[in-house]
């Protein structure tokens, strides 16, 4: 591993930012540009769109293939989409040019199951251009997936799981409000949900990683989405919220052996409350409950999960990898 590592990121919206804001941050880390198909920020330097007071001197390309032509990248952030058959083209244009990738792609978490044969492809080529690829996140990639892993390591026996994560939609961003359904009908929600244009996404996911790390049986996976409706007029800080209209939504995913649930991931976000929290159950021996109070800030944490995890994954086995295949992550110190 080189011993600064050049770092493009991929996708400037609200997490592409604050992740160049963070690896700028980094000693250890040189970013040398970043990509975005938006006109009013590509062709111009980063320090515009990220508002930086000085000038950086780092492009930001409309054109991924120019830009890796253009440097010698060890790693790309990806940040630019949730669904993996959004990003592959990205992802395959890195691979060729022997740079590693790092994104918050919820479906990149564990893609092994929705789309074997793309994954199968990508884990081959990666290993071939001596590359890694990482999907990773707070929400895919750490409390409903990775830290249940981590507790259970203390168990002799695990006999089931249970995840519930509360957040508070008034403290994120735009972009997961719109993706949550907020202030439309109760009908159009549910139509949305239906043709898969609404709801979460990676949760499915998270319970397949927690299956494959404590070697579950799984017979069938159960997913179901509801709105959650407000029973006051109220707002927030991008939307009118109606009494009666959507103001969150629940997300559950369970796996089960047979008849019995070994696996329930509860997701509830919602805009009418003002306490989150995270609380992991495992039913073992011993049996272990964590409870993170107020919970973890998804934004701030997924930024900092994918720069965190950098030197562990560029240090890893080649191929497609997940979080459980690389050496546990922790705090990526600037002044190293």
């Amino acid at each position: 591993m080189p011993n600064r590592i050049k770092v493009i990121v991929i996708g400037l919206g609200p997490i592409g930012i604050e992740t160049c804001k963070l690896v700028l941050q980094k000693k250890s880390l040189h970013l040398v540009a970043a990509v975005d198909i938006d006109p009013k920020k590509n062709k111009r330097d980063l320090s515009t769109t990220i508002k930086s007071k000085r000038h950086l001197e780092i492009p930001v390309f409309e054109n991924l293939e120019l830009a890796l032509k253009k440097f010698h990248v060890d790693v790309a952030i990806l940040t630019s989409k949730s669904k993996l058959p959004d990003i592959q083209e990205d992802i395959f244009l890195c691979i060729q040019n022997r740079v590693s990738v790092i994104s918050s792609c919820e479906e990149l978490l564990f893609p092994f199951i929705k789309y074997k044969e793309l994954s199968a492809e990508v884990d081959k080529l990666a290993k071939e251009n001596f590359v890694h690829i990482l999907g990773t996140g707070v929400n895919p990639g750490f409390i409903m997936d990775i830290a249940p892993l981590f507790f259970s390591s203390v168990c002799s026996d695990v006999k089931s799981l249970r995840i519930n994560r509360v957040v508070d939609l008034n403290k994120r961003r735009k972009p997961l409000q719109v993706k949550m359904g907020l202030g439309k009908s109760k009908s159009d929600f549910n139509a949305l949900v239906r043709k898969k244009k609404l709801g979460h996404v990676g949760l499915l996911e998270s319970a397949q990683l927690i299956a494959d790390g404590l070697r579950f049986n799984v017979t069938s996976y159960k997913e179901k989405i509801t709105p959650i409706l407000a029973r006051e007029e109220f707002y927030t800080k991008y939307f009118d919220i109606k009494k009666g209209s959507v103001c969150g939504m629940t997300h559950s995913v369970s796996a089960s052996y047979g008849k019995q649930k070994i696996i329930e991931l509860n997701l509830q976000m919602r805009a009418d409350i003002s306490n989150s929290y995270d609380l992991i159950k495992i039913n073992g021996n011993p049996k272990v409950i964590v409870n993170i109070e107020k919970g973890i800030f998804g934004d701030t944490a997924t930024v900092a999960m994918l720069v965190n995890c950098i030197p562990n994954l560029l240090s890893s086995n080649s191929g497609l990898l997940t979080m459980k295949d690389i050496p546990v992550p922790g705090f990526l110190n600037p002044l190293l």
